[in-house]
């Protein structure tokens, strides 16, 4: 499990009930983090067959940044395509 994620996963599923997306697709997805942000990809199995190993895009769906207010959340093209209850 990704620890950033686990940290700010309160703040994920308010973001997520605030604009009508769906949390559980947003754990089940997956993350890039370093210490002041978070990234929720898109993996399609699919389109490869290894993962990171076979270069297959996974498109950024939703950002999270460490702010000095707390976490804030930037929506890509990609956000209701995958994450729409």
């Amino acid at each position: 499990m990704c620890a950033r994620f686990e940290e700010w996963k309160d703040n994920i599923r308010e973001y997520c009930e605030r604009n009508n997306l769906n949390y559980q697709k947003a754990c089940s997805m997956a993350k890039g983090a370093n210490e002041n942000m978070l990234v929720l990809q898109h993996y399609d199995p699919e389109k490869g067959k290894m993962g990171l190993l076979d270069e297959t895009p996974m498109p950024a769906v939703l950002w999270a940044f460490r702010d000095g207010n707390g976490v804030r959340f930037e929506e890509t093209e990609y956000t209701r395509q995958y994450l729409a209850n």
